[in-house]
């Protein structure tokens, strides 16, 4: 298919390279001059700026994917609702079969240790999920299908929030706190697995969970992180109160999909070993 990708950062690279594996014809708009994955076509443009944005008119995508992240200069505003509102401005939809946004859980404001899943309702509890879920209601102007991505905590080679955190005492749990993540590589791969979803003529709801699907308290995973490394480790709080959220993700699993890290032992081993 003709991909039209906004953002190349981290995770944009990934999902390119998995685009670009499986044949797909990819241009990719980027701000940064820095170079796209062989392969791919690259436009140089800030869509936050509405700099020469014509210039998508002619491309004629069938899958266009908004992946971009705030910059220094650039607020949750600017980038997810205005720099989408630009693209759809833009865009041709002759062509568009589908409109894929990376979006966040964020949108669902629930800290109490509750469940959420693809059914919950999105009540954002902060500044940045209120933004995340305008842009979002974006997509539902649009003649084609839309899906908008609440992806979890995202962690990888590159993403080693939690390993800083377990050096750090003064930062460790003193209450439960539920966390929920998804490997960078299974993010991409999700979702090129999409992109197939549509090729394949299916149906894609207007939002859909990305995440492993296997909530692990916070102070748990430290204390295996610790383990796996013979380091001090945070001591179990007290189990109430609890916050933060748990995931599930059926929809995801419903379609076949298979992530190559289930939860987060089989993805911090990965890691962990690549650190040695």
């Amino acid at each position: 298919m003709r991909i039209l990708q906004i953002g190349c950062g981290g995770l944009g690279t990934l999902i390119a390279q998995a685009a670009l594996s499986e044949g797909h014809d990819l241009t990719i708009l980027r701000r940064s001059q820095l170079p796209v994955p062989e392969g791919a076509q690259a436009l140089y443009l800030d869509v936050v700026a509405e700099e020469n944005l014509p210039a998508l008119t002619a491309l004629q995508p069938e899958i266009l994917l908004y992946c971009l992240a705030p910059v220094e200069g650039q607020n949750y505003q600017q980038t997810y609702v205005e720099g989408l509102r630009h693209v759809l401005a833009n865009v041709s939809l002759a062509a568009l079969k589908h409109v894929f946004f990376i979006s966040s859980t964020g949108v669902y404001g629930e800290d109490q240790g509750g469940w959420i899943d693809d059914d919950s309702p999105a009540l954002p509890a902060d500044e940045g999920g209120r933004m995340l879920l305008e842009a979002e209601q974006l997509l539902a102007l649009l003649p084609c299908g839309h899906t908008a991505l609440r992806v979890s905590g995202i962690y990888g080679p590159q993403r080693l929030y939690l390993l800083r955190l377990l050096q750090n005492s003064a930062r460790w749990p003193t209450h439960v706190h539920w966390t929920n993540r998804m490997h960078e590589q299974d993010v991409a791969a999700a979702v090129e697995h999409l992109y197939q979803q549509i090729m394949d003529g299916v149906a894609l709801p207007t939002h859909c969970i990305l995440s492993d699907g296997v909530p692990a308290m916070q102070h748990e995973v430290l204390q295996w992180l610790a383990a796996q490394q013979q380091l001090p480790a945070p001591p179990t709080p007290p189990l109430h109160p609890q916050s933060g959220k748990r995931i599930r993700n059926h929809f995801l699993l419903n379609t076949g999909f298979k992530p190559q890290f289930a939860d987060y032992q089989a993805g911090y081993a990965s890691i962990l070993s690549g650190l040695k």
